[in-house]
């Protein structure tokens, strides 16, 4: 496993102090948006019965039980996080669900424990500006997938219609750290942001939809799409491994 920057031991810290609210604080945050904004992702991922997925940084396991609906009895889902306690969250989730076809392990985003070709489609929600290196991390989910198989990547984004922009910064910068305060209660982690301020300030330098576009292509990836959502305040990038000749 990589070794641990500063980033990483603040963002593993963070998601194991928010796990138990993790996914109250996304509805809320989200307006109750975010299961259709996951629907829309999952008919991106070409996944059907008997499919094999995976869900990088799958936190406490919302989007993989979607996924295991979707692949059916026949299929399966593997979820990966490096958030003990996100995984301890998925797995009461699972403890008492009828799924059986969910397995969920610790590990990096950045070093994925899995063999080249291993996967139908991967997918990842709200993560990527919490890695430390965005373009290994799409280029380690094309990796593990199949050629011809799908990385689906869903992220915070700017709106760009300028009106649209201004009540999304209002909303994302100033608004969600105020609602935060009900998990996080404005305590510092590590002497920095709270978990809640950290989550908008994340968005300040992560690159915007074209330069994310680009990073998926410069991964392997082709038929390189992406789609906003929810008036631009998020965007679902889709990308196909190169089937070689």
């Amino acid at each position: 496993m990589n070794q641990i920057t500063n980033k990483d031991r603040y963002v593993h810290k963070l998601f194991n102090s928010i796990a138990e609210d993790y996914d109250r604080m996304n509805l809320l945050m989200t307006w109750g948006m975010l299961p259709r904004w996951q629907s829309f992702m999952l008919n991106k991922t070409g996944l059907k019965e008997g499919g094999h997925g995976l869900d990088v940084c799958c936190g406490t396991g919302e989007l993989a039980f979607k996924i295991a609906k979707l692949v059916g009895t026949t299929g399966k889902i593997t979820g990966l996080d490096f958030s003990e306690n996100m995984l301890a969250v998925a797995k009461e989730k699972l403890a008492v669900s009828a799924a059986k076809n969910i397995n969920f392990i610790q590990g990096d985003a950045l070093e994925l424990p899995f063999e080249e070709n291993s996967f139908d489609a991967a997918t990842n929600g709200f993560a990527l500006r919490n890695v430390t290196d965005i373009p290994k991390a799409i280029r380690e989910m094309a990796r593990v997938v199949k050629p011809g198989g799908k990385v689906v990547c869903l992220e915070v984004s700017r709106p760009q219609n300028p009106l649209l922009r201004l009540g999304f910064n209002i909303y994302f910068f100033k608004i969600v750290p105020i609602i935060g305060r009900l998990v996080d209660k404005g305590k510092t982690i590590d002497n920095k942001y709270p978990a809640y301020t950290w989550l908008p300030e994340s968005l300040k330098t992560f690159p915007d939809q074209e330069k994310l576009k680009a990073i998926f292509w410069g991964a392997g990836l082709e038929q390189v799409q992406y789609y906003g959502l929810g008036a631009g305040a998020v965007t679902v990038h889709v990308g196909t491994k190169t089937i070689k000749d």
